[in-house]
Protein backbone atom coordinates (compact mmCIF):
# COMPACT_ATOMS: atom_id res chain seq x y z
CA UNK A 1 0.00 0.00 0.00
CA UNK A 2 1.46 3.65 -0.93
CA UNK A 3 0.04 7.04 0.46
CA UNK A 4 0.92 9.98 -1.47
CA UNK A 5 1.15 13.66 -0.52
CA UNK A 6 -2.51 13.50 -1.54
CA UNK A 7 -3.80 11.29 1.04
CA UNK A 8 -1.80 12.89 3.53
CA UNK A 9 -3.07 16.32 2.88
CA UNK A 10 -6.35 15.04 3.04
CA UNK A 11 -6.13 14.06 6.92
CA UNK A 12 -4.34 16.99 7.67
CA UNK A 13 -6.85 18.97 5.96
CA UNK A 14 -9.84 17.00 7.93
CA UNK A 15 -8.15 17.52 11.34
CA UNK A 16 -7.43 21.46 11.01
CA UNK A 17 -11.15 22.05 9.58
CA UNK A 18 -12.16 19.75 12.70
CA UNK A 19 -10.36 22.13 15.24
CA UNK A 20 -11.43 25.27 13.34
CA UNK A 21 -14.90 23.99 14.07
CA UNK A 22 -14.62 22.78 17.68
CA UNK A 23 -12.52 26.08 18.62
CA UNK A 24 -15.84 28.28 17.16
CA UNK A 25 -17.99 26.26 19.07
CA UNK A 26 -19.83 24.82 16.05
CA UNK A 27 -21.11 21.87 16.62
CA UNK A 28 -21.81 18.89 14.93
CA UNK A 29 -17.80 19.40 13.72
CA UNK A 30 -18.12 16.40 11.77
CA UNK A 31 -19.84 18.64 8.95
CA UNK A 32 -16.67 20.47 8.20
CA UNK A 33 -14.34 17.24 8.76
CA UNK A 34 -16.42 16.06 5.67
CA UNK A 35 -16.82 18.93 3.59
CA UNK A 36 -12.31 19.61 3.63
CA UNK A 37 -11.95 15.46 2.83
CA UNK A 38 -14.79 15.88 0.00
CA UNK A 39 -12.70 19.19 -1.78
CA UNK A 40 -9.14 18.18 -1.35
CA UNK A 41 -7.99 18.12 -5.01
CA UNK A 42 -4.54 17.21 -6.95
CA UNK A 43 -3.88 20.48 -8.29
CA UNK A 44 -3.34 24.06 -6.73
CA UNK A 45 -5.23 26.02 -9.46
CA UNK A 46 -8.15 23.33 -9.19
CA UNK A 47 -8.16 23.60 -5.88
CA UNK A 48 -8.95 27.05 -6.07
CA UNK A 49 -11.39 26.91 -8.80
CA UNK A 50 -13.16 23.84 -6.95
CA UNK A 51 -13.06 26.63 -3.72
CA UNK A 52 -15.08 29.03 -5.31
CA UNK A 53 -17.37 26.87 -6.66
CA UNK A 54 -18.14 24.24 -3.83
CA UNK A 55 -18.70 27.92 -1.87
CA UNK A 56 -20.71 29.36 -4.50
CA UNK A 57 -23.00 26.07 -4.91
CA UNK A 58 -23.44 25.34 -1.40
CA UNK A 59 -24.77 29.26 -0.57
CA UNK A 60 -26.96 27.95 -3.46
CA UNK A 61 -27.99 24.90 -1.66
CA UNK A 62 -28.15 26.34 1.80
CA UNK A 63 -30.23 29.61 0.67
CA UNK A 64 -33.03 26.85 -0.64
CA UNK A 65 -33.51 24.58 2.28
CA UNK A 66 -33.55 27.40 4.35
CA UNK A 67 -36.50 28.68 1.98
CA UNK A 68 -38.10 25.34 1.78
CA UNK A 69 -38.15 24.58 5.53
CA UNK A 70 -39.76 28.10 5.80
CA UNK A 71 -42.15 27.71 3.68
CA UNK A 72 -42.71 24.28 3.06
CA UNK A 73 -41.41 22.44 6.37
CA UNK A 74 -38.88 19.69 7.15
CA UNK A 75 -40.73 16.33 6.29
CA UNK A 76 -39.11 13.38 4.44
CA UNK A 77 -40.89 14.40 1.21
CA UNK A 78 -40.47 17.93 1.25
CA UNK A 79 -36.42 17.39 2.14
CA UNK A 80 -36.16 14.55 -1.05
CA UNK A 81 -38.10 16.94 -3.42
CA UNK A 82 -35.54 19.89 -2.75
CA UNK A 83 -32.60 17.43 -3.25
CA UNK A 84 -33.96 16.81 -7.26
CA UNK A 85 -34.48 20.64 -7.35
CA UNK A 86 -31.10 21.62 -6.20
CA UNK A 87 -29.38 18.94 -8.65
CA UNK A 88 -31.57 20.03 -11.46
CA UNK A 89 -30.60 23.59 -10.42
CA UNK A 90 -26.94 22.76 -10.44
CA UNK A 91 -26.63 21.08 -13.57
CA UNK A 92 -28.52 23.52 -15.48
CA UNK A 93 -25.67 26.21 -14.53
CA UNK A 94 -22.88 23.50 -14.65
CA UNK A 95 -21.91 22.95 -10.98
CA UNK A 96 -21.64 19.12 -10.94
CA UNK A 97 -18.37 19.38 -9.10
CA UNK A 98 -20.15 20.46 -6.22
CA UNK A 99 -23.28 18.68 -6.39
CA UNK A 100 -22.17 15.39 -3.67
CA UNK A 101 -21.49 18.26 -1.24
CA UNK A 102 -23.78 20.83 -1.93
CA UNK A 103 -26.50 17.33 -1.03
CA UNK A 104 -25.20 17.33 2.00
CA UNK A 105 -25.34 20.58 2.83
CA UNK A 106 -29.17 20.38 2.52
CA UNK A 107 -29.66 17.57 3.68
CA UNK A 108 -27.41 18.95 6.80
CA UNK A 109 -29.22 22.04 7.18
CA UNK A 110 -32.93 21.03 6.52
CA UNK A 111 -32.09 17.99 9.55
CA UNK A 112 -31.76 20.51 12.39
CA UNK A 113 -35.07 19.93 13.86
CA UNK A 114 -35.93 23.27 14.98
CA UNK A 115 -38.95 25.24 14.58
CA UNK A 116 -38.83 28.94 14.84
CA UNK A 117 -37.58 30.28 11.57
CA UNK A 118 -35.41 33.39 13.50
CA UNK A 119 -33.57 30.05 14.98
CA UNK A 120 -33.63 28.31 12.35
CA UNK A 121 -31.98 30.71 9.71
CA UNK A 122 -29.11 31.35 12.13
CA UNK A 123 -28.96 27.69 12.38
CA UNK A 124 -28.64 27.27 8.47
CA UNK A 125 -25.82 30.29 8.37
CA UNK A 126 -24.13 28.44 11.21
CA UNK A 127 -24.06 25.33 9.33
CA UNK A 128 -22.95 26.36 6.02
CA UNK A 129 -20.46 28.21 7.53
CA UNK A 130 -18.79 24.86 8.53
CA UNK A 131 -19.10 23.51 5.14
CA UNK A 132 -16.98 26.35 4.64
CA UNK A 133 -14.72 26.34 6.96
CA UNK A 134 -14.02 22.87 5.29
CA UNK A 135 -13.63 23.99 1.85
CA UNK A 136 -11.17 26.53 3.01
CA UNK A 137 -9.43 24.59 4.91
CA UNK A 138 -8.50 22.10 2.19
CA UNK A 139 -7.40 24.69 -0.24
CA UNK A 140 -5.20 26.27 2.21
CA UNK A 141 -3.66 22.91 3.47
CA UNK A 142 -3.06 22.32 -0.55
CA UNK A 143 -1.32 25.72 -1.32
CA UNK A 144 0.46 25.52 1.71
CA UNK A 145 1.21 22.14 2.63
CA UNK A 146 3.82 20.19 0.20
CA UNK A 147 2.16 21.97 -2.80
CA UNK A 148 2.28 19.73 -5.70
CA UNK A 149 4.90 19.84 -7.88
CA UNK A 150 4.40 17.83 -11.66
CA UNK A 151 6.72 18.55 -13.62
CA UNK A 152 9.60 16.35 -11.86
CA UNK A 153 6.81 13.52 -11.89
CA UNK A 154 5.71 13.76 -15.37
CA UNK A 155 9.22 13.64 -16.06
CA UNK A 156 9.53 10.65 -14.62
CA UNK A 157 6.21 8.43 -15.83
CA UNK A 158 7.53 9.39 -19.02
CA UNK A 159 10.96 8.44 -18.85
CA UNK A 160 9.71 5.20 -17.49
CA UNK A 161 7.33 4.17 -20.21
CA UNK A 162 9.52 5.30 -23.13
CA UNK A 163 12.24 2.70 -21.61
CA UNK A 164 9.64 -0.40 -20.92
CA UNK A 165 8.74 0.68 -24.82
CA UNK A 166 11.86 0.51 -25.64
CA UNK A 167 12.94 -2.69 -24.11
CA UNK A 168 9.78 -4.40 -25.60
CA UNK A 169 9.92 -2.99 -28.70
CA UNK A 170 13.28 -4.61 -28.93
CA UNK A 171 12.16 -7.95 -28.10
CA UNK A 172 9.70 -8.05 -30.24
CA UNK A 173 11.50 -7.04 -33.26
CA UNK A 174 14.56 -9.41 -32.35
CA UNK A 175 11.64 -12.00 -32.76
CA UNK A 176 12.96 -12.48 -28.58
CA UNK A 177 9.87 -11.77 -26.61
CA UNK A 178 7.08 -13.74 -24.93
CA UNK A 179 3.92 -13.68 -26.23
CA UNK A 180 1.88 -14.51 -22.72
CA UNK A 181 4.12 -10.97 -20.77
CA UNK A 182 3.63 -8.57 -23.49
CA UNK A 183 0.08 -8.87 -23.48
CA UNK A 184 0.10 -8.33 -19.74
CA UNK A 185 2.84 -5.03 -20.30
CA UNK A 186 0.03 -3.93 -23.21
CA UNK A 187 -2.37 -3.44 -20.57
CA UNK A 188 0.18 -1.35 -17.86
CA UNK A 189 1.12 0.77 -21.09
CA UNK A 190 -2.26 1.94 -21.44
CA UNK A 191 -2.55 2.32 -17.61
CA UNK A 192 0.18 4.54 -17.46
CA UNK A 193 -0.66 6.38 -20.48
CA UNK A 194 -3.68 7.54 -18.74
CA UNK A 195 -1.63 8.28 -15.57
CA UNK A 196 0.68 10.11 -17.59
CA UNK A 197 -1.97 12.55 -19.20
CA UNK A 198 -3.72 12.85 -15.91
CA UNK A 199 0.22 14.39 -15.18
CA UNK A 200 0.25 16.30 -17.96
CA UNK A 201 -3.27 18.02 -17.46
CA UNK A 202 -2.70 18.88 -14.02
CA UNK A 203 1.26 20.33 -14.85
CA UNK A 204 -1.07 22.71 -17.22
CA UNK A 205 -3.05 23.62 -14.87
CA UNK A 206 -0.51 24.71 -12.31
CA UNK A 207 0.02 28.63 -12.30
CA UNK A 208 3.09 31.08 -12.39
CA UNK A 209 3.02 34.36 -11.54
CA UNK A 210 6.43 35.35 -12.24
CA UNK A 211 6.95 36.51 -16.25
CA UNK A 212 10.33 34.80 -16.13
CA UNK A 213 9.37 31.60 -15.50
CA UNK A 214 5.92 31.34 -16.85
CA UNK A 215 7.56 31.94 -20.10
CA UNK A 216 10.21 28.42 -19.42
CA UNK A 217 7.07 27.12 -17.90
CA UNK A 218 5.39 27.80 -21.21
CA UNK A 219 8.23 26.01 -23.11
CA UNK A 220 8.31 23.15 -20.88
CA UNK A 221 4.61 22.31 -21.40
CA UNK A 222 4.66 21.94 -25.16
CA UNK A 223 7.95 19.90 -24.89
CA UNK A 224 6.25 17.52 -22.31
CA UNK A 225 3.60 17.13 -25.16
CA UNK A 226 6.01 16.54 -27.61
CA UNK A 227 7.05 13.93 -25.64
CA UNK A 228 3.66 12.51 -25.05
CA UNK A 229 3.50 12.12 -28.60
CA UNK A 230 6.43 10.39 -29.18
CA UNK A 231 5.88 8.10 -26.37
CA UNK A 232 2.28 7.40 -28.07
CA UNK A 233 3.17 6.70 -31.34
CA UNK A 234 6.19 4.22 -30.05
CA UNK A 235 3.27 2.64 -28.07
CA UNK A 236 1.59 2.35 -31.40
CA UNK A 237 4.62 1.00 -33.19
CA UNK A 238 4.97 -1.60 -30.75
CA UNK A 239 1.18 -2.86 -30.88
CA UNK A 240 1.28 -2.86 -34.59
CA UNK A 241 4.58 -5.09 -34.71
CA UNK A 242 2.76 -7.20 -31.67
CA UNK A 243 -0.30 -7.44 -34.33
CA UNK A 244 1.85 -8.32 -37.07
CA UNK A 245 4.09 -10.42 -35.79
CA UNK A 246 3.70 -13.52 -38.27
CA UNK A 247 4.34 -11.30 -41.39
CA UNK A 248 6.93 -9.26 -39.77
CA UNK A 249 8.72 -12.57 -39.05
CA UNK A 250 8.26 -13.80 -43.29
CA UNK A 251 9.81 -10.09 -43.65
CA UNK A 252 12.99 -11.15 -45.74
CA UNK A 253 15.86 -11.32 -43.57
CA UNK A 254 17.83 -8.47 -45.26
CA UNK A 255 14.76 -6.07 -44.90
CA UNK A 256 14.12 -7.34 -41.63
CA UNK A 257 17.28 -6.50 -40.25
CA UNK A 258 17.64 -3.47 -41.58
CA UNK A 259 14.10 -1.99 -40.16
CA UNK A 260 15.41 -3.34 -36.93
CA UNK A 261 18.45 -1.61 -36.69
CA UNK A 262 16.64 1.72 -38.49
CA UNK A 263 14.15 1.44 -35.78
CA UNK A 264 16.66 0.54 -32.67
CA UNK A 265 18.60 3.68 -33.37
CA UNK A 266 15.52 6.01 -33.76
CA UNK A 267 14.63 4.54 -29.76
CA UNK A 268 18.55 5.52 -28.86
CA UNK A 269 18.01 9.18 -30.49
CA UNK A 270 14.90 9.33 -28.43
CA UNK A 271 16.24 8.16 -25.48
CA UNK A 272 19.56 10.09 -25.88
CA UNK A 273 16.90 13.45 -26.79
CA UNK A 274 14.69 12.88 -22.99
CA UNK A 275 18.37 12.65 -21.32
CA UNK A 276 19.82 15.82 -23.26
CA UNK A 277 16.39 17.57 -21.78
CA UNK A 278 17.23 17.00 -17.79
CA UNK A 279 20.85 17.98 -18.58
CA UNK A 280 22.69 14.40 -18.53
CA UNK A 281 23.79 14.62 -21.91
CA UNK A 282 25.97 17.22 -22.92
CA UNK A 283 24.11 18.95 -26.20
CA UNK A 284 27.67 18.92 -28.68
CA UNK A 285 28.05 14.91 -27.77
CA UNK A 286 24.65 13.95 -28.00
CA UNK A 287 24.34 15.78 -31.67
CA UNK A 288 27.95 13.85 -32.65
CA UNK A 289 26.04 10.43 -31.62
CA UNK A 290 22.63 11.47 -33.42
CA UNK A 291 23.92 11.36 -36.76
CA UNK A 292 25.57 7.86 -36.13
CA UNK A 293 21.97 6.55 -34.51
CA UNK A 294 19.43 8.18 -36.52
CA UNK A 295 18.03 7.79 -40.12
CA UNK A 296 15.61 10.33 -41.41
CA UNK A 297 12.43 9.57 -42.02
CA UNK A 298 12.82 9.72 -46.24
CA UNK A 299 15.58 6.96 -46.09
CA UNK A 300 13.50 4.27 -44.18
CA UNK A 301 10.44 5.07 -46.67
CA UNK A 302 13.10 4.74 -49.59
CA UNK A 303 14.44 1.63 -48.15
CA UNK A 304 10.82 0.45 -48.06
CA UNK A 305 9.63 0.95 -51.22
CA UNK A 306 12.95 -0.20 -52.69
CA UNK A 307 12.26 -4.00 -50.91
CA UNK A 308 8.37 -3.94 -51.93
CA UNK A 309 9.18 -2.91 -55.78
CA UNK A 310 11.63 -5.80 -55.60
CA UNK A 311 9.25 -8.45 -53.98
CA UNK A 312 5.73 -7.51 -54.57
CA UNK A 313 3.40 -9.45 -52.33
CA UNK A 314 0.29 -8.37 -50.74
CA UNK A 315 1.91 -9.99 -47.61
CA UNK A 316 3.79 -6.08 -47.27
CA UNK A 317 0.61 -4.46 -47.27
CA UNK A 318 0.32 -5.51 -43.67
CA UNK A 319 3.68 -3.61 -42.76
CA UNK A 320 2.87 -0.81 -44.40
CA UNK A 321 1.14 0.85 -41.22
CA UNK A 322 4.27 -0.36 -39.01
CA UNK A 323 6.35 1.92 -41.88
CA UNK A 324 3.82 4.82 -41.39
CA UNK A 325 3.99 4.86 -37.47
CA UNK A 326 8.00 4.45 -37.38
CA UNK A 327 8.10 7.41 -40.10
CA UNK A 328 5.24 9.92 -37.95
CA UNK A 329 7.39 8.45 -34.97
CA UNK A 330 11.10 9.88 -36.27
CA UNK A 331 9.14 12.97 -37.29
CA UNK A 332 8.47 13.80 -33.75
CA UNK A 333 11.76 12.64 -32.38
CA UNK A 334 13.45 15.06 -34.55
CA UNK A 335 10.55 17.76 -33.28
CA UNK A 336 11.52 17.09 -30.09
CA UNK A 337 14.89 17.55 -30.75
CA UNK A 338 14.58 20.80 -31.82
CA UNK A 339 12.12 21.63 -29.30
CA UNK A 340 14.85 20.87 -26.23
CA UNK A 341 17.69 22.52 -28.32
CA UNK A 342 15.49 25.99 -29.31
CA UNK A 343 14.56 25.43 -24.82
CA UNK A 344 18.62 25.02 -23.62
CA UNK A 345 19.72 28.07 -25.68
CA UNK A 346 17.12 30.18 -24.48
CA UNK A 347 17.58 28.75 -20.96
CA UNK A 348 20.74 27.84 -20.40
CA UNK A 349 20.22 28.09 -16.75
CA UNK A 350 17.17 26.38 -16.40
CA UNK A 351 18.28 22.85 -17.68
CA UNK A 352 17.23 20.17 -14.93
CA UNK A 353 14.27 19.09 -14.10
CA UNK A 354 12.73 20.21 -10.36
Amino acid sequence: MHLGARSLKTGVAVTIALMAAIALGMTPPIMAGVAAAMTTHPSVQRSLRAMVQNIYGNFIGALIAVVVVIVFGDQPIVVGLTVVFVIALHLKFGLHRTLTLTMVTVIFIMSSGMTDNMQFLFEGIRRFSMICIGVVSATLVNLLIFPPHYEHTLYEQILEQTTMLFKWTRLLSGGASDNTKIKTEMAAFDSRKLKIENYYHWYKEERLFSKKFLLVKLRRTVIFREMITATRLLHHALNELDRNENTYRLLPSDFRETLRLRLSGLMTYHERVLLKFDGKIRRKRHEEQAKKDYCHSSELASTFFSFFTQNKTDDWLDVLPLISTIIDYSQHVEHLDQLVSSFQTYHKKINQIN
